[in-house]
């Protein structure tokens, strides 16, 4: 197993808030990385971390080393914009742009100067929708607003343009938590298929879902990482009291 991503001894401030304590985490190549714990534990500003999107919040302090492929994300040399196209992400809302269903996935592309011609991003378009397991629902309505779409296929279509640059890793921040059931299900699916292309960390408030979706899984109270293992081990027979407490549902 290789390691894509290596964060070692990685601590946060707002302001004078701690919020993240020295935390040492790998992610690794092309498996699922869940993270998990109560709200406000840290979990989604560990995963902002991992693509400086904390850096858009003045008070944001990040000390400590997050290596991508050995290079420090951090370091002074590396173009943020650059390193969003390697590291793509979905929110927990989905939040398509107010454009075409084409035009959502056809934006990053577009903006990145990846597709050579109008036939290069129709094939980017119809490829991204594919992997996002929306293509056969939307094919006939690409011209139509993305958010006309039920709420499940607007994080599809999310997940679509994410993946339309061509990203190494996805970052996906509680993607299932204002969708149904079904709408849920697909998404689970989607992200087992889409790990054998991507490096996938997610953050999610369903431990059910961790352990259906991930390979690994790295548990946060209060801003520090309490325990990381391989899924199975993490659930079945954990190092730590206080995780196991979590996962029995003693305490959270």
């Amino acid at each position: 197993m290789k390691n894509k991503i290596k964060a070692k001894g990685v601590s946060v401030f707002y302001g004078e808030k701690q919020a993240l304590f020295d935390v040492d985490l790998n992610v690794a190549e092309k498996q699922v990385t869940a993270l998990i714990g109560p709200s406000g534990c840290g979990k989604s500003t560990f995963l902002r971390c991992l693509n400086r999107m904390n850096d858009v919040i003045d008070i944001c302090k990040v000390s400590g080393v997050i290596e991508i492929d050995g290079e420090n994300i951090y370091d002074k040399s590396v173009d943020v914009v650059q390193l969003r196209e390697r590291v793509g992400m979905v929110f927990q809302k989905p939040n398509p742009f107010p454009k075409s269903i084409y035009e959502n996935v056809s934006y990053g592309p577009d903006i990145h100067g990846i597709a050579k011609d109008k036939n290069h991003m129709d094939e980017i378009v119809e490829n991204s929708l594919k992997q996002a397991a929306l293509w056969d629902e939307v094919k006939d309505r690409l011209d139509e607003p993305g958010t006309g779409l039920s709420g499940g296929q607007q994080q599809r279509l999310c997940i679509a343009r994410a993946i339309s640059i061509n990203p190494e890793v996805i970052l996906m921040d509680e993607p299932c938590s204002a969708l149904d059931p079904i709408a849920t299900a697909k998404i689970e699916t989607l992200i087992d298929e889409l790990k054998s292309l991507y490096t996938i960390a997610i953050v999610t408030h369903s431990m059910s879902q961790a352990a259906r979706v991930s390979q690994y899984t790295g548990f946060f109270h209060l801003g520090k990482l309490i325990e990381f293992n391989t899924t199975d081990k993490l659930f079945k027979n954990p190092d730590n009291k206080m995780t196991q407490d979590y996962i029995t549902g003693r305490f959270g």
